[in-house]
């Protein structure tokens, strides 16, 4: 984002001393503290339902929050040259968590608890309102990915030349596809449906990008920013997120995973039945799913290395990932 944004800070009582670029936006010194300038690109239907989430997590000191900044005329959208739409948000103090840090990781996890407990029921949304801001429930998400596997296996299969991560995938697909359809059963099996139904019925909210770019450590405070993907889902769902993430790089460490758990369960038990839905979703092959979709709904002519190497990291850790999850929930899969 260039510094030609800049002219829409004139529709806001703030005054600038400094800007420097940062995030894919621009970071501005204000007389009001720190502030985060961007285009805007979501849904502004959404906008209100972030405001009060965000608003009620400040109220509550849970965490610190990048809210938006109203302007003069009340809207939290304001309009730039050309009708580029911007918003200008708070923003919190701190460096990002450190993925290999196990103090911030379990701080992050106690964070995620008290995020989860406060971010149930805040807006009492109509059955139709709801339904908009309601996720897609996990078993037909597992549905879909597994169909579009299968799709990507026969493409693969009937192109003449094929580069080094299309060979990788057809030697692993069969077991990937047999991962992903026992991770369906064992979650269709499970009742899962009773934690999405109750999700939609309390207004679970999750903040649907929960990894490490988007904690924001200091001394004083956890802030968590970027709720844009926010959505009514069952809340576990962050947990399996984040883990993954971390685990990928920590080579699926048993141990750590264990105290990242204990330490959100400090704030927030889990019940039998969400550890099941946990330990499914981490067993679901995702990493592959995600490598698959980007290489099927993008440019094929020329696949980038690094998903070859993202692919063979995930087949030299499988085991250690599969074993981690039968030892840490006590599950046989």
């Amino acid at each position: 984002m260039n510094e030609k944004g800049l002219q829409v800070l004139e529709q806001y009582d703030i005054r600038l001393q400094r800007s420097f670029g940062g995030r894919g936006s621009l970071m501005l010194e204000t007389d009001q503290g720190l502030k985060l300038l961007k285009e805007f690109a979501g849904s502004q239907t959404k906008l209100p339902c972030e405001q009060a989430l965000l608003e009620r997590l400040e109220e509550r000191r849970v965490c610190g929050v990048d809210r938006i900044v109203p302007n003069r005329s009340g809207n939290l959208v304001s309009t730039g040259d050309y009708d580029t739409p911007y918003i200008l948000k708070n923003w919190p103090p701190g460096r990002e968590c450190d993925p290999r840090n196990e103090e911030e990781l379990q701080r992050s996890m106690r964070t995620l608890a008290r995020i989860h407990r406060e971010a149930r029921g805040v807006w009492q949304l109509g059955e139709e309102e709801k339904r908009k801001c309601a996720g897609t429930e996990r078993l037909r998400e597992l549905e879909k990915h597994n169909r579009e596997l299968k799709r990507a296996q026969s493409f693969i299969r009937n192109r003449h030349k094929k580069g080094s991560f299309e060979l990788l995938f057809l030697q692993c697909a069969e077991a990937v596809f047999r991962d992903g359809r026992l991770a369906l059963e064992k979650l269709e099996a499970s009742g899962c449906g009773e934690l999405y139904e109750r999700a939609l019925r309390e207004e679970h909210v999750c903040h649907g990008e929960y990894i490490h770019h988007n904690i924001l450590i200091s001394r004083q405070e956890t802030a968590v920013v970027n709720f844009q993907h926010f959505e009514i889902n069952v809340q576990v769902n962050d947990i399996c997120l984040f883990l993954r993430k971390i685990m990928e790089k920590q080579n699926w460490n048993g141990r750590l995973a264990a105290r990242m758990l204990e330490a959100y369960e400090r704030e927030l038990a889990l019940s039998e039945q969400e550890r099941f839905y946990l330990a499914v979703s981490l067993y679901y092959p995702e990493k592959v799913w995600k490598l698959i979709h980007h290489y099927y709904n993008s440019n094929k002519a020329w696949v980038p290395e690094k998903s070859t190497e993202k692919l063979r990291v995930f087949l030299e850790q499988d085991e250690r990932r599969k074993r981690m999850i039968r030892e840490l929930f006590s599950v046989g899969f």
